[in-house]
């Protein structure tokens, strides 16, 4: 699985070319192949490709060798005074300094010091952002101890390896290897010289300007060999330098995609809530329309209660013995006197009762008012007998009761 992965990644690479920008493509663990050659201007990577790495051109940067003393855990503290001492001015970011230890003698280093001029960064197109910088330089195999002049941009550029490592890399003032150029050349290697920092060199590799090859042979004694520019390498660790602008580009493309995850984050949740909302008016809706069937259900029998309601209501006098007449007058024919009476008139109200009735003789009459007043089921009542009146049909008599 890793080797499919491996074969499907493709890296493209954007090289300052000797008149113009290159985009290389390489797929896989193949090599660099040439895919576009700018006519002017910047380049620019294709959205296709997998990694993107951009080659700082020499005019972008500082490369200067030096010997620092002190310990190596303080080499890139000692680097920046040193820097400050020579007057080399660095957009002063985390990424904007490189240094490497190339050699370590007598209590000294010889550092490889790479510093970003405050350049703006050589791309068309800042919206994609390589994942990687590195030396125009670092994209070569260069060849050990050795000088290699080549033409980058224009403008002459001179590399300078100890051993397998690049040690200076700089624009030269000329733009053709001419008399100018091979001078200061000349005089770059003096000033190294001095500096202990060249040793061992072996010769000079020409990718440009055969024809100078006989006039840096007499002015530096070293052999020259004249070759082709080789297809670009970047097999070797990556390095940590990046443009102040393109950081600044990397930190706007993380802000939008936080904007967007929150955008996103912020729908999904209004979504859920939206969600959540539906389902509970969805579920209230269909209790209220159960309901709703229940009650229309029930309405049909409801009304029926209501009128056995109605019905138990008026039916209710004459059952309830507390408020029916005709259980009163049941009650009222109780005593043992009422088989010699009649009665005449009976009123019945929730509250009262008043009875009127006849006898043969008064005596009856007194008898019954009295029976009724001892009567257990009448005791609800307080009986007020009237005074029977003797005619020529018997005594007439009266009684009202009336509840407390």
């Amino acid at each position: 699985m890793s080797d499919r992965k491996a074969n499907k990644l493709i890296t493209e690479l954007l090289l300052p070319g000797e008149t113009a920008w290159e985009r290389w493509r390489a797929v896989g663990t193949n090599g660099y192949e040439l895919a576009e050659m700018t006519d002017h201007g910047p380049g620019k990577f294709s959205k296709d490709a997998t990694k993107h790495v951009l080659a700082l051109p020499a005019v972008s940067v500082w490369v200067l060798p030096a010997w620092i003393k002190g310990e190596k855990a303080h080499l890139n503290e000692m680097a920046g005074f040193h820097l400050e001492r020579m007057g080399v001015r660095t957009p002063g970011h985390a990424e904007a300094v490189s240094v490497e230890s190339l050699e370590d003698r007598d209590g000294s280093h010889l550092v490889r010091i790479t510093a970003l001029k405050d350049h703006l960064t050589p791309l068309a197109d800042h919206k994609i952002i390589p994942s990687e910088c590195r030396l125009s330089a670092a994209c070569y195999a260069l060849p050990p101890s050795s000088l290699i002049l080549w033409k980058e941009l224009g403008r002459i550029v001179l590399a300078i390896t100890c051993g397998q490592r690049l040690v200076y890399f700089s624009p030269l003032s000329s733009t053709d290897l001419d008399s100018n150029a091979i001078a200061e050349v000349n005089h770059i290697c003096l000033q190294l010289g001095f500096q202990r920092v060249l040793k061992d060199i072996t010769g000079i590799v020409l990718w440009t300007g055969e024809s100078a090859a006989a006039a840096l042979y007499k002015a530096t004694g070293l052999p020259v060999a004249v070759s082709e520019r080789p297809n670009p390498v970047t097999n070797g660790p990556a390095s940590r330098l990046m443009p102040h602008d393109l950081i600044a580009a990397r930190q706007t493309v993380a802000t939008s995609g936080r904007r967007r995850l929150l955008a996103l984050s912020t729908g999904f949740v209004m979504a859920a809530c939206i969600a959540v909302f539906a389902f509970v008016i969805g579920k209230v809706s269909r209790e209220r329309d159960a309901l709703l069937e229940q009650v229309a259900a029930m309405t049909p029998k409801a009304s029926k209660v209501e009128s056995q309601k109605a019905a138990w209501v008026e039916a209710g006098p004459a059952v309830d013995p507390e408020a029916s007449p005709m259980e009163t007058l049941l009650r009222l024919m109780e005593p043992t006197a009422s088989n010699q009476i009649t009665l005449t008139e009976f009123e019945w109200t929730p509250k009262g009762v008043v009875v009127r009735g006849r006898a043969p003789e008064i005596s009856p009459a007194l008898k019954y008012m009295q029976e009724v007043k001892d009567t257990e089921s009448l005791l609800a009542y307080n009986w007020e007998p009237g005074t029977p009146e003797i005619g020529e049909n018997g005594a007439a008599f009266e009684v009202k009761g009336e509840k407390p």
